[in-house]
């Protein structure tokens, strides 16, 4: 059996972590970091941590206007699909004076379904209005306060 692996053992594992643990303390010797004063640390600490607290009122600021600009534009295209969907039946009568119509062969002509044009308009209407409202009330309230 001349292909086995010579046994392991733990005395061997212990010799290279302790010349790995060497070199690592030799590399560190001569490292002396220099260390400012204790003002000059806590000054720069408190600039920072000012940045940091401005950072956060930003951030909780510009959620506030992204809730009121969301709520305005699920508002707003609520009240115009109830409006669209009360003048649904003007809007298919509209449509259908276009008369689609698409001629086959073999048949007379096929024709379509406007109540799908309809909704399809409807629903595209409303969400068109939505996402403008939400547009226009977010850039509104970009220099607001909301509190």
């Amino acid at each position: 059996m001349g292909g086995e692996a010579p046994p392991f053992h733990g005395a061997d594992f212990n010799k290279i972590n302790d010349m790995e643990d060497d070199r690592l303390q030799d590399i560190f010797k001569e490292f002396e970091p220099e260390l400012s004063s204790s003002f000059q640390f806590m000054t720069r600490l408190q600039k920072n941590m000012e940045a940091v607290e401005i950072v956060k009122q930003y951030h909780a600021a510009q959620k506030r206007r992204n809730r009121w600009a969301v709520a305005v534009a699920a508002v707003s295209g609520f009240v115009v699909g109830v409006v669209m969907t009360l003048l649904f039946p003007y809007i298919t009568e509209w449509i259908a004076s276009f008369n689609f119509s698409i001629p086959l062969p073999h048949s007379s002509t096929m024709t379509f379904d406007f109540r799908y044009l309809a909704w399809l308009l409807v629903g595209t209407i409303s969400v068109m209005t939505s996402v403008s409202v939400y547009s226009m009330a977010s850039t509104k309230l970009i220099g607001k306060s909301l509190y």
